[in-house]
């Protein structure tokens, strides 16, 4: 990279992006004790949906077409519903930083789906990468905290990674099509589907919460969704792909620097050499393949559903 290119990537937008998906880690942990993990995920998905909801109306959010209703369904399903609710499931007994490095090796279950659906073929580099961060993974699940619970937890958050992977995929042909903002707000509108009927306890959740765990509630579908699409949106459209993939490796630094700020938790040093491994082994797949010439990243490989 030349010194122009340097001078010209983000790092406002990129660091208040890592900061904006690091805090939902913290947010939930905070959220918890007065919210169900189901209740946690029905109100963030709510929230965005009531804050993108001008967009459609001014014209900014498109139709979505009845051939594409079925996957983006799917996409609300795996990456809106399943995710949120087991990371907010695992984290009853899982700490935020933890969580945040369990989730970091949601590109081994990518890889895996693309192997096994795709066709991909990421080589031996590829193959030895992942096997390093699969590795880190196990490593943290089991010294997240030594009791069963916690063990539970960490195969719960793993799973929300697993899930997470699988919108992943169900997502990238939509993104040909619609927008990050769109597939956004079509995948929260499915994702609330099959929790409301929770909405009666959700709403009564509210009303016995303590105050300061309903702001994070707020949070997360404000700050950790809304504006954490807005900064990654901006960082999208003003460097390539390979540099604004550098958030993604800062989300789980800014969430334990968070959990350790805000709450008081640092990681074992078992538990943070594995996470160190998974994010060195997802580094190493990811730069298997250098490429022939940096391109722009269009604002529609936005994947805005990530935290």
């Amino acid at each position: 990279m030349t010194s122009a290119q340097r001078t010209s990537i983000p790092w406002i937008p990129m660091a208040a992006t890592a900061l904006l998906w690091g805090s939902a880690f913290t947010a939930i942990q905070v959220a918890l004790p007065d919210y169900s993990p189901a209740a946690i995920a029905l109100l963030r998905m709510a929230i965005t949906v009531v804050l993108l909801l001008p967009c459609l109306f001014l014209g900014r959010i498109g139709r979505l077409r009845r051939a594409d209703a079925l996957r983006m369904a799917a996409f609300g399903l795996t990456g809106m519903t399943a995710y949120q609710v087991l990371l907010c499931a695992g984290e009853q007994s899982v700490d935020a930083g933890t969580a945040a490095m369990l989730i970091a090796a949601s590109p081994v279950f990518t890889t895996v789906l693309g192997m096994a659906f795709l066709g991909d073929r990421p080589g031996r580099r590829g193959l030895a990468g992942l096997g390093v961060a699969l590795a880190g993974a196990l490593t943290v699940a089991v010294t997240s905290g030594g009791g069963s619970g916690s063990l539970m937890g960490a195969l719960l958050v793993l799973g929300a990674a697993a899930t997470q992977a699988t919108s992943f995929a169900l997502q990238k042909p939509l993104l040909k099509r619609y927008s990050g903002a769109e597939c956004v707000f079509y995948g929260s509108l499915f994702g609330m589907l099959p929790l409301l009927p929770l909405a009666p306890g959700a709403v009564g959740q509210i009303a016995a919460a303590e105050g300061h765990r309903t702001l994070a509630v707020l949070w997360l579908g404000v700050g950790c969704t809304a504006m954490a699409f807005w900064t990654w949106s901006r960082t999208l459209r003003a460097t390539t792909a390979s540099t604004a993939s550098l958030v993604l490796y800062a989300v789980p630094v800014a969430a334990l620097g968070l959990d350790a700020v805000f709450l008081g938790n640092l990681p074992s040093l078992d538990a943070a050499v594995g996470g160190l491994l998974v994010l060195t082994g997802v580094a190493v797949a990811a730069v298997r393949r250098a490429p022939k010439a940096p391109e722009p990243v269009a604002e529609r490989e936005l994947v805005g559903s990530r935290r």
